[in-house]
């Protein structure tokens, strides 16, 4: 049973699609959330909502901030611990996409910049939580992705982000044990808004990507949450330093055609 009674949780990235679904899923669980996001609109939506699934009634703390910017880096953790004064769960969620190629003059600019948010970021604000975390007995939880698994050409930067924030989970998981357990869960496709800034109809890129997987699906935001919350909670006590997989089958798929039966 995943029970967040009264647990203080800090979700980065949690405006809209996972760190959303994740924000109202631990609300609803009991637990008092601190959100965190770059749009006030959408911070103020999820914080209505979160309110309303708890059974307490909790008031999220909403803090906007930029993770480009370390001073926000910084602040994030300072305002969530000004207001609950502890903190026993750190969901690092936010992250963006580098989308320049290889060859493009701007490659390494946008390297720097999706490193600076998925990685950078993330170590910065465990490293200020950890003590926080340790009085805590508490755990962290990194939305890393299939793209530290599997190479994608076209995303080569953010792939090279994911691979580092596993590795992170890996070493930081060693080292803040047995005091703080480190995990992280890697996402294969999930229908969210990412696609929504494209000039694309997303139903048609999210069908065609479901088509593509063994289970024929994709994932929602809302399964994902609760595989972070079955982390983020003492069910999961005896696990630490896992890469948790939620791809709808894309890491096993068969690269090879099926065979033809005119042979």
């Amino acid at each position: 049973m995943i029970d967040l009674s009264n647990k203080v949780a800090l979700i980065t990235g949690s405006s809209d699609g996972i760190g959303a679904a994740t924000a109202k899923l631990f609300s609803s669980l009991g637990a008092k959330v601190a959100i965190v996001g770059r749009k006030q609109d959408k911070l103020d939506k999820v914080a209505a909502e979160c309110e309303a699934k708890s059974p307490h009634h909790y008031k999220p703390v909403v803090i906007k901030a930029d993770f480009v910017n370390d001073e926000d880096v910084v602040r994030t953790l300072q305002e969530t611990i000004a207001a609950y004064k502890r903190l026993d769960i750190l969901i690092n969620n936010a992250g963006l996409t580098g989308n320049k190629d290889f060859l493009d003059a701007e490659a390494l600019s946008d390297y720097d910049r999706t490193h600076q948010v998925n990685v950078r970021s993330v170590i910065r604000l465990t490293q200020l939580a950890a003590p926080h975390l340790i009085e805590a007995k508490g755990s962290v939880v990194n939305i890393s992705s299939v793209a530290g698994l599997k190479p994608f050409a076209t995303a080569w930067s953010y792939c090279m982000s994911k691979a580092a924030l596993d590795m992170f989970t890996k070493t930081m998981a060693s080292k803040l044990a047995p005091h703080v357990r480190v995990n992280s869960v890697n996402p294969g496709p999930v229908r969210t808004n990412f696609l929504s800034s494209l000039n694309v109809d997303p139903d048609t890129i999210w069908d065609a990507y479901a088509a593509a997987q063994p289970l024929k699906r994709v994932g929602n935001p809302e399964e994902i949450a609760t595989l972070i919350a079955f982390l983020s909670c003492d069910a999961s006590r005896n696990t630490t330093g896992s890469i948790v997989v939620s791809d709808s089958g894309s890491l096993v798929a068969d690269p090879m055609p099926p065979a033809s039966n005119n042979q």
